[in-house]
C-alpha cells in the first residue's frame, strides 16, 4: 500500500499541465486548511508535495506575473508547511468554481482537490478512496454533486470542520482515478487487486484442504476407537465378512479418508456405503452393551 501511495503522489505532482490550470489551482486551495489573516489568506498542509504542484501550475497560470505566494518561515509545525496569498487574489480563486455550478464536472478542479485532501486506503479487505474537503464555500457539496452526477456511489460522513466523501467499490475507484488521468496508478491498483484476489483464492483452497484433512482425521480417530471397543468386547470375529474387511483395512490405514477406505477394500464400495457399514458396527456394539447408547463412540455423528 505504501508503494501505491507514493505512486499516486508522484503521478499527481508530475502530471501534465491541463488547461485551464487555474481550475486545478482552485481545487488545491479549496482542499487546504486556511484562515483569514488581515490582508492575506494563510494556508497550511502536511503534504509538502502539494506546494511543488501548486508552484508548477502557478508558473503556467494567469497569476504567474503576480508574486503573491509567500512561504511563512519560523512558524512551521513539524512536517507541515505554511504559505500566504493576497486576500483579494485568494477570494478570486475561491470564486472561480462557483457554488452555483455544482453539476459542472470540472475534473481539473477535482484533481487539485484530490491532491490536497484525498487519500487511498487498502486495508486487509476492501478499498477506500477518501476526500476530506473543508466545509467552507460549499466545496464538499459541490464535489458530492459532481461525483453523484457522474454515477458514483458516494458515502458521506460529517465531521466538525470537514465532510468526508468515500468510494468503497474497487471498480468505481479505478473509474475515478481514470477521470483524473492517473493511468499509472490505475494499472498499479488493478495489478494489486488481481494479486489480492489470487491470494484470497489460494488461502480459501488451503483452508478448505486443511478443514477436509482435519475432518478425515477426526473420523478415522472415531473409527479406531470404535474398533478398540469392539475388540475389547470380543465381537469382531462374529461380524459379517464385509464389516471385518472394513475393520482390517482401517487398522492398516488409520488416516485415509472414507472414500479411500472404500477403494482399498477387496470389493471397492462408495463413501456412502462405507458410512453405512460403520453405522452397522456401532449398532451391533450398542445392542451388545444393552445400554442407552451413551457408551458407543461416534453415535449420532454420521
Amino acid at each position: 500500500m505504501g508503494d501505491l501511495s507514493h505512486k499516486i503522489r508522484d503521478e499527481w505532482t508530475s502530471f501534465q499541465i491541463v488547461p485551464p490550470v487555474e481550475d486545478e489551482i482552485a481545487g488545491i486551495l479549496d482542499g487546504m486548511n486556511c484562515r483569514n489573516n488581515g490582508s492575506e489568506y494563510e494556508f497550511s498542509s502536511g503534504r509538502l508535495f502539494v506546494l511543488r504542484r501548486l508552484l508548477k501550475l502557478w508558473a503556467d497560470s494567469e497569476y504567474q506575473s503576480i508574486d503573491t505566494i509567500r512561504i511563512i518561515y519560523g512558524k512551521q509545525q513539524k512536517n507541515r508547511l505554511r504559505f500566504s496569498l493576497d486576500l483579494e487574489l485568494a477570494e478570486k480563486i475561491f470564486d472561480r468554481v462557483s457554488r452555483f455550478s455544482r453539476k459542472k464536472r470540472n475534473w481539473n478542479w477535482v484533481r487539485g482537490l484530490w491532491g490536497s485532501c484525498g487519500a487511498l486506503y487498502m486495508p486487509k479487505a476492501g478499498y477506500h478512496l477518501v476526500l476530506r474537503p473543508p466545509v467552507r464555500n460549499g466545496n464538499a457539496e459541490r464535489l458530492q454533486s459532481i461525483l453523484k452526477s457522474s454515477g458514483f456511489s458516494v458515502g458521506v460522513r460529517k465531521k466538525s470542520q470537514i465532510r468526508e466523501l468515500m468510494l468503497r467499490d474497487q471498480q468505481q475507484i479505478v473509474t475515478f482515478l481514470s477521470r483524473l488521468g492517473f493511468v499509472k496508478t490505475v494499472l498499479a491498483l488493478e495489478e494489486t487487486a488481481i494479486y489480492r484476489s489470487m491470494r484470497s483464492h489460494a488461502n480459501k483452497l488451503v483452508n478448505c484442504d486443511s478443514a477436509n484433512i482435519n475432518k478425515t482425521l477426526r473420523a478415522a480417530e472415531r473409527q479406531m476407537k470404535l474398533i478398540d471397543q469392539m475388540e475389547e468386547a470380543g465381537i469382531i470375529e462374529e461380524l459379517p465378512d464385509e464389516l471385518k474387511e472394513l475393520i482390517i483395512v482401517r487398522k492398516r490405514n488409520p488416516s485415509i479418508s472414507l472414500k479411500e477406505l472404500g477403494q482399498n477394500l477387496p470389493r471397492p464400495i462408495s463413501k456412502s456405503t462405507v458410512e453405512y457399514r460403520w453405522r452397522k458396527c456401532e449398532n451391533i456394539l450398542h445392542e451388545l452393551l444393552k445400554g442407552d447408547g451413551t457408551h458407543v463412540f461416534g453415535k449420532g455423528r454420521r
